[in-house]
């Protein structure tokens, strides 16, 4: 038997992660996992509309707008399930842009299912005139729309010769921007109303009159401004079809809290769910590093740990994974990075290693181990299918494999910064570790102490461990050569600190992106930046001169950077006290918008981020502990800021805009 084939539908580049509104209700081995929050809610009002007796109402616009591979199309395949319509056009083999139903209620329906599929017609911006379509013949409007094709749309001259025109173009403007335009003189009005005005970021809520008459609602749903490993609380079903829905915001909670261990984010029950359906489907056999794999994570904590670690990667890396891609990293984590063809040679490798570990010579035994040892998640996670120097003797030759989302998790390899920076975790792992030289199972005994450790801990594991310790203690004829014993450690070493960070949900880093989710907490609430963190992002931004009071910048020159009173420059005088930093999010982003007291009006002079790179930079500044190299970074930005702020104190009235001109006899005011 091998392995079962199925896991690799969803896959990187596997076959089933498309779905049409045709083909949506399919039995699948896959479970199924929760929409982005508001989504399915505003879905079940369209149903609702869709199913009424009568087709009296407003008609019903859904727009759920996002990248590919967060739920869109299986939303609209739920819909179309739902309402029992009759398909107008005959159902064809390819994908299609639109796909239009008669309704039992003899209203219509259209979904756009992929907005980036040009029309038959080659219509250039096509997706205005589907809404001009649908306002005119009053049909319910379900689309599921790709960032990028609203980009497109916004490059069309506004066409403003009817109402519904001008309704379509005031649509387009609000998925891309995120705020509703006024509408130009006409009979058209379309605004937000009742709880849409207090609803999360994810969400928005519209309705649209024609000579005062209620025509149509619209429903906003971002699919991908909520992070998929955060806690998802259960929304209001939706009762009425023409209201606002109840807010629903996403929780997020810190890495590092105490309450992390509790919560159940949205990916966590999708991967437990799969582990446990593929475990069901293999055969029981204790040294099979996939079944072990799946063993671990189906257990729910360790479902948490991994997920906790994919949020690390996701913060690190400014990435935002879809469920295409967790599916994906989700498989990665079982068997690697295989096409289904190569799926029978795995299985023929682990068969090989296994014979060799049980009847093998010592040698055979020791590289056997390590061979299986790195078919385990948390091996696979950060190796496989990357290019190496020297692979071990007898590893599984993995294709070359490489995307965005592996990139991030490569990033997170917790073997770049391991553990929280107030822990002992690192020393007390090292002492456990030079502890297999005196034959002790350092593995063994720390699945005794952590329960994380003991829910990821299986008989390989514990099988591993026991050749490992005796291979570096053996002596005589089955001894190891110094090089050989060095690196056989160096390899334990690797896979007892990856074993427990993934199980305790650290990614590297771990300290920073907590940090990261907590000053989001305060910005997401209107609170400001915690004094210590803020004191350190300005000492990035407007480093203090010699008096400790005020920055100087220099000018006219190719670089601002602070004045050096030993160089002939002329520079530019900013008070410290006058430098302030406010911050926003939007969605799963966090800016920080930096303004000077002398500025006039309410526009902050400069916008920023604050990513992993800059907060790194700050927290090393703290308490004046020195510099890390994220600073080569952010360089470049930093210098946009400084010139910005520059800019604004020059433009400032009054007596705000003090120049110094400096030489090698000091420092100048003027």
């Amino acid at each position: 038997m091998i392995y079962p084939t199925w896991i690799l539908e969803r896959s990187f580049g596997g076959l089933g992660v498309a779905v049409s509104p045709l083909n949506g209700a399919l039995q699948s081995r896959w479970p199924d996992g929760r929409s982005s929050p508001m989504s399915a809610e505003a879905c079940q009002a369209m149903m609702i509309a869709c199913s009424a007796a009568d087709n009296l109402g407003p008609a019903h616009m859904v727009f759920l707008v996002g990248g590919a591979g967060n739920g869109k199309s299986k939303l609209a395949a739920d819909v179309v399930a739902c309402v029992n319509g009759t398909a107008r056009d005959e159902p064809s083999a390819f994908a299609q842009r639109c796909y239009a139903f008669d309704l039992p209620n003899g209203r219509g329906l259209r979904v756009v299912n992929d907005a980036t599929i040009p029309p038959a017609d080659k219509q250039e911006f096509a997706l205005q005139r589907d809404i001009v379509d649908a306002l005119e013949a009053g049909d319910h409007f379900l689309g599921c729309i790709n960032r990028g094709v609203l980009i497109g749309e916004r490059q069309e001259p506004d066409s403003l010769e009817n109402d519904n025109n001008r309704v379509a173009s005031a649509i387009i403007s609000w998925l891309l921007e995120g705020e509703l335009p006024a509408l130009p003189t006409g009979n058209a009005e379309i605004k937000t109303a009742g709880e849409s005005e207090d609803a999360s970021e994810n969400y928005g809520f519209a309705r649209i009159r024609i000579a005062g008459n209620l025509v149509a609602v619209v429903h906003l749903v971002y699919m991908d401004n909520a992070s998929l490993l955060e806690e998802w609380p259960e929304s209001e079903p939706a009762t009425r079809t023409d209201a606002a829905l109840p807010s629903c915001q996403p929780k997020v909670t810190p890495l590092l809290d105490r309450e992390r261990g509790e919560v159940e984010s949205a990916f966590e029950g999708c991967l437990s769910k799969l582990a446990s359906g593929y475990l069901n489907d293999l055969p029981a056999e204790n040294l099979d590093p996939v079944r072990s794999n799946t063993l671990s994570l189906s257990n729910t904590s360790v479902a948490r740990g991994w997920c906790s670690v994919m949020r690390g990667a996701e913060i690190l890396s400014g990435t935002h994974f879809s469920y295409r891609e967790l599916w994906a990293l989700a498989s990665h984590s079982i068997i690697g990075p295989l096409a289904s063809e190569a799926l029978g040679e795995l299985q023929k490798h682990v068969q090989l290693q296994q014979d060799r570990v049980r009847n093998g010579n010592p040698q055979e035994q020791v590289r056997s181990a390590i061979a299986l040892g790195n078919l385990r998640a948390h091996m696979l996670l950060f190796d496989a299918g990357r290019r190496k120097q020297g692979d071990e003797a007898g590893d599984f030759g993995w294709p070359e494999t490489s995307s965005d989302a592996l990139k991030a998790i490569q990033f997170a390899d917790p073997l770049k910064h391991f553990g929280p920076r107030e822990s002992v975790e690192t020393s007390f792992l090292d002492e456990a570790i030079n502890g297999l030289k005196d034959g002790h199972l350092p593995g063994a005994s720390l699945a005794e102490t952590d329960k994380l450790v003991r829910y990821y801990w299986t008989p390989l594991d514990a099988r591993i461990e026991e050749i490992v310790s005796h291979a570096v203690n053996a002596t005589g004829e089955n001894s190891l050569t110094l090089k050989d014993r060095s690196r056989v450690l160096s390899w334990y070493g690797r896979y007892l600190y990856r074993l427990k960070a993934l199980a305790s949900g650290w990614p590297a880093h771990v300290s920073i992106v907590s940090e990261w989710q907590n000053t989001w907490i305060d910005a997401h609430l209107g609170r400001r930046m915690n004094p210590d963190l803020e004191d350190a992002v300005l000492d990035i931004l407007a480093p203090l001169g010699d008096d400790g009071r005020t920055t100087y910048f220099t000018f006219l020159q190719p670089r601002v950077s602070a004045g050096d009173n030993s160089a002939n420059k002329v520079r530019i005088e900013i008070p410290r006290q006058d430098v302030l930093v406010g911050m926003t999010t939007s969605g799963d982003r966090l800016d920080l918008a930096i303004s000077l007291r002398s500025q006039s009006g309410g526009t902050p002079s400069a916008f920023t981020t604050l990513d992993f790179h800059l907060l790194r930079e700050a927290m090393a500044r703290q308490g004046g502990h020195g510099f890390t190299d994220s600073l080569l970074v952010i360089e470049p930005r930093i210098e946009r800021l400084r010139a910005a702020m520059v800019a604004t104190q020059i433009r400032s009235a009054g007596s705000r805009s003090r120049y110094g001109f400096s030489d090698r006899r000091g420092l100048v005011k003027g």
